[in-house]
């Protein structure tokens, strides 16, 4: 199961969510979770709060999120997973 330490607020990923979602049958059942339905393949999403992250006078919101696949090949997963970091990639510099 794949999973992340993002820096970024429940708000904000859920924005950043939406455009994974058209090609999927979406469900909500709790605040921070999303079961995604195509076919008979599903991913459940799940983030949960993680201590902020101090930087100087600075605290950012991380989530730890987990990723779960259901009767998805591995190159169904490995495709979602790519597409879920592009649409989370921040550039910096």
């Amino acid at each position: 199961m794949p999973q992340f330490a993002m820096t970024l607020a429940l708000p904000e990923f859920e924005r950043q969510l939406q455009p994974l979602l058209p090609d999927w049958l979406v469900q909500q059942p709790a605040d921070g979770c999303w079961h995604l339905q195509q076919g008979e393949r599903s991913v459940d999403i799940r983030c949960r709060p993680l201590p902020a992250l101090q930087v100087g006078i600075l605290q950012l919101p991380r989530l730890d999120v987990a990723i779960e696949f259901s009767g998805a090949s591995a190159e169904q997963q490995a495709a979602f997973i790519d597409d879920f970091q592009r649409h989370f990639r921040r550039g910096g510099g």
